[in-house]
């Protein structure tokens, strides 16, 4: 019989009767089942025109999740971001990063060289209550399709465009054809010039590198999706609809703030940390008998309980406050890593994590605040995420049949009581949808 789950928080044991508590369990088991509930923007069309770029192709997906009509418009030969795929592994020209970034999309195909099919094309943005384009500034203008046409036709609509370097300024005239890639975003963010081991590292650990997936898509997505929420309510409030000009360098410059934000204010850039951090430690991975453990204390009293638990009471008295671990001297911060990685190496993460979370339980159980709460979790391989028990019980993760590859396995992690996110179908085909989406949206 599976213990008991504890209730940690005091608040929550005085919440009130144990009727109560199980209408709350009911509420959030009821969390993880879309079956009849309603989509949050099953009333909204959207057009899919990204094009080599999968900043957009996830931000469509996005709102696909949350109910959208999305239609994924590809021109004849396909969107060349079909063929990017891990191993080489396609089917039917497709990879499986497209497969994935077509969940509950509709595909049409139409040639923009001909006359016929930009007619049908400028109908459907006409009827378009968000566009999602990822061609060069001014490309779509050219064609008559541009949000400065089409604004006209449609004063309801929410254009989103997704460049390098946005509509505006010096590199979107000068760079405005140049494709996009994640890594020129990663590299101009500035996030690249901080990941990576300590300059002094023997080479090539020493190098700059990147975040190993496409962080600066998702990143940018993400913005790009908020924008386009904020405009929506916008528009359904006064029927107004907008631009949302995105530039991909300097969304993702806003995921990596707070190094240049310390580098002004001590006016010298920040240097490439490792696993150290400028400011807080513990905090990061360290390795352990079984693999590697994330440590992380954010408040001086976090701090010390790790030391209590990890029997390093000894370095109490030289790094007591958050100031004393705000420091420019990178060899100092160095040997307080060694002394937490020592610590650490002796045990198991079992061992550590059981350490942690019953000094943790006693903390949170007493009236007194200031007890110290230290984190600490096991840093999992991507095969290892998808044994957890917790992620299945929240049903992180969801298998969708596509003819072509078989079961794709898909995150969707947003959950919500009312209007949940969800995933119907994965469609590939270029062009499966032209019979359906003209009929419904060109009959007339």
């Amino acid at each position: 019989m599976a213990d008991k789950e504890k209730v940690y928080s005091r608040y929550v044991r005085k919440v009130g009767t144990s009727d109560r508590l199980a209408q709350w369990g009911r509420m959030l088991g009821g969390m993880m089942s879309a079956d009849g509930k309603p989509e949050a923007l099953d009333d909204i069309m959207v057009l899919d025109l990204s094009y080599a770029n999968y900043a957009g192709l996830i931000a469509a997906g996005l709102l696909a999740e949350a109910g959208a009509e999305v239609i994924k418009v590809e021109p004849a030969g396909g969107d060349p971001a079909r063929v990017v795929t891990p191993f080489g592994v396609h089917k039917n020209e497709t990879g499986i990063t497209f497969a994935a970034e077509s969940r509950n999309k509709r595909h049409v195909m139409l040639d923009f060289g001909e006359a016929s099919d930009r007619e049908k094309l400028g109908r459907l943005m006409a009827k378009a209550d968000i566009i999602i384009e990822t061609y060069a500034p001014g490309e779509m203008d050219a064609l008559g399709l541009g949000y400065r046409q089409l604004r006209e036709l449609n004063p309801g609509l929410i254009y989103v465009a997704m460049t390098p370097y946005g509509h505006t300024g010096t590199r979107a005239r000068t760079h405005g054809r140049i494709p996009w890639s994640d890594l020129t975003s990663q590299a101009e963010s500035g996030l690249c010039a901080i990941l990576g081991d300590l300059p002094d590292a023997p080479e090539p650990m020493n190098w700059p590198t990147r975040a190993g997936f496409h962080a600066a898509g998702y990143a940018v997505a993400v913005e790009a999706v908020a924008g386009t929420l904020a405009a929506l309510l916008f528009k359904r409030l006064n029927g107004k609809g907008q631009m949302i000009d995105v530039a991909t360098s300097d969304a993702y410059s806003s995921c990596v703030g707070f190094p240049p934000t310390i580098g002004h204010l001590w006016k010298r850039p920040r240097p490439r940390y490792g696993t150290l951090d400028y400011g807080l430690c513990p905090y990061g991975f360290f390795k352990c008998k079984d693999g590697y453990v994330a440590i992380a204390c954010f408040r001086d009293q976090d701090f010390r309980a790790a030391l209590k638990i990890l029997g390093k009471w000894d370095l109490e008295e030289e790094w007591r406050h958050l100031i004393d671990r705000i420091t420019d001297n990178v060899d100092k911060v160095r040997g307080l890593n060694k002394e937490i990685e020592a610590a650490v190496a002796g045990f198991t993460y079992d061992e550590i994590f059981g350490k942690f979370s019953r000094y943790s339980i006693k903390a949170a159980g007493s009236k007194w605040r200031g007890g110290g709460l230290p984190v600490t979790t096991k840093m999992l391989t991507a095969e290892e995420v998808f044994k957890v028990d917790h992620w299945k019980a929240r049903k992180t993760f969801t298998d969708v049949k596509e003819h072509n590859f078989g079961v794709l396995t898909l995150p969707v992690a947003g959950k919500m009581s009312e209007t949940p996110l969800r995933v119907k179908w994965i469609k590939t085909e270029l062009g499966a949808d032209n019979d359906y989406v003209f009929e419904k949206y060109l009959k007339n």
